[in-house]
């Protein structure tokens, strides 16, 4: 299990694209507050060739777990086929559990603009973000 703390900063569901099922989860960059210091960096969870999702729109903090055989049998029922096991990916927060079928996912830090995102075309001619 992959523990992606944040005690006072929440993930939020950031991006879909529905073309290409393209799902971004992302604690945003921040300027200091009375309350928390500033956040240089975005903290991201991309996922590609999302089938299916139960995720609310915050999180605060999230550990990444593999989905457990009862989980995947309700995962199963629900699409009318069985994903491959490491296609299910467990997003648990707060003592609940929300799942994402995808065919793969990354979780990243970059110092971004918070409106850019993982998903853009880059090339030699069009650069991204360094």
């Amino acid at each position: 299990m992959l523990e992606l703390r944040a005690e006072d900063r929440q993930f939020q569901v950031w991006e879909y694209q529905v073309s290409h099922g393209q799902l971004l989860i992302r604690i945003p960059k921040s300027p200091a507050t009375e309350r928390a210091p500033e956040r240089t960096t975005n903290v991201d969870i991309a996922f590609l060739g999302v089938e299916c999702m139960s995720v609310p729109r915050v999180l605060r903090g999230v550990a990444l777990d593999q989905a457990t055989p009862e989980e995947a049998r309700e995962i199963d029922a629900l699409l009318g086929k069985a994903p491959g096991r490491g296609e299910i990916v467990v997003l648990a927060s707060a003592g609940r559990r929300f799942f994402v079928v995808a065919h793969s996912f990354a979780v990243s830090e970059n110092d971004w603009d918070i409106f850019e995102s993982p998903f853009e075309f880059r090339s030699r001619f069009r650069p991204g973000p360094p």
